[in-house]
């Protein structure tokens, strides 16, 4: 059952990253407490797979902080918060089907614009630029990594 919460929420906050390219407070908060929650009531981690977790999503936070928001703060978040929720091992499957299909997805993108984009006049309406700058949200790829866990590891 809190897995199934769980992935309404990492669902809703990906929506919401698609549609605004944030996600807010409140709604982090929200999950923070819930996750908090969760490993005080039925919480069955080892002490030191909880503190990986916790540590992965503090890395993430600093990796945030380092890169100007390369991986914005609110990725960076509910990584942490997923460290608390599921512990350093689940998590680590988790940002793997994420980063994966995350590098799948670029790949997909830059091949088909600049296939697209051959033989095409520069001002063409309709061609989009996309080059290595251009920013994927993540709360979609790491809900999707979240799901192949459920799928693959249960």
């Amino acid at each position: 059952m809190s897995q199934m919460v769980c992935l309404g929420i990492l669902a809703g906050m990906s929506v919401t990253d698609l549609l605004y390219r944030k996600v807010s407070g409140e709604l982090l908060a929200a999950a923070g407490i819930g996750a908090v929650i969760f490993q005080i009531c039925y919480g069955k981690c080892n002490v030191w797979i909880l503190g990986g977790g916790i540590a992965v999503g503090l890395c993430f936070l600093g990796i945030s902080r380092l890169t100007g928001e390369g991986i914005g703060y609110g990725d960076s978040i509910m990584i942490l918060l997923l460290g608390i929720y599921l512990g350093i091992w689940k998590l680590l499957i988790v940002l793997s089907g994420a980063f994966f299909l995350l590098a799948l997805a670029a790949v997909v993108l830059l091949s088909y614009y600049s296939i697209r984009g051959k033989g095409m006049a520069q001002g063409t309406v309709g061609m989009k630029k996309i080059s290595r700058k251009y920013v994927l949200p993540f709360y979609p790829f790491l809900t999707c990594g979240y799901i192949l866990y459920l799928v693959s590891w249960k």
